[in-house]
């Protein structure tokens, strides 16, 4: 993966449960990390075989490995780009070699 290719600038968001002045647990989203990525559409074959519904609502999102990243899960954590939410899907960890990490996302239908 070259460097120059990470231009896009993403927000790792992390959910985490906090309660209100009466007690009521509510699930809040809170900025995780922020970092490069190198951001692609999922290919033809991959949107098929996922059973997307729609591909352009699908990415991938590339960033470089770091330690705030190792535990990250497709239920406790989500994607910001561009103003748009993205759920993770699939975390790719690119043979384990702890360069790289590759995350899918689709775009969610609210925040």
């Amino acid at each position: 993966m070259e460097i120059a290719n990470m231009n896009e600038r993403i927000t790792i968001q992390k959910s985490s449960m906090v309660a209100d002045h009466i007690g009521n647990h509510t699930l809040k989203w809170f900025d995780y990390y922020c970092c490069w990525a190198c951001v692609d559409n999922v290919s033809g074959k991959e949107f098929w075989e996922a059973a997307q519904h729609n591909a352009q609502d699908s990415l991938y999102f590339t960033i470089r490995y770091f330690s705030p990243v190792h535990d990250l899960d497709t239920t406790h954590y989500r994607v910001k780009f561009r103003g748009q939410i993205y759920n993770i899907t699939f975390i790719d960890h690119a043979q384990y070699q702890n360069k790289t990490l590759r995350l899918m996302a689709e775009r969610a239908d609210r925040e």
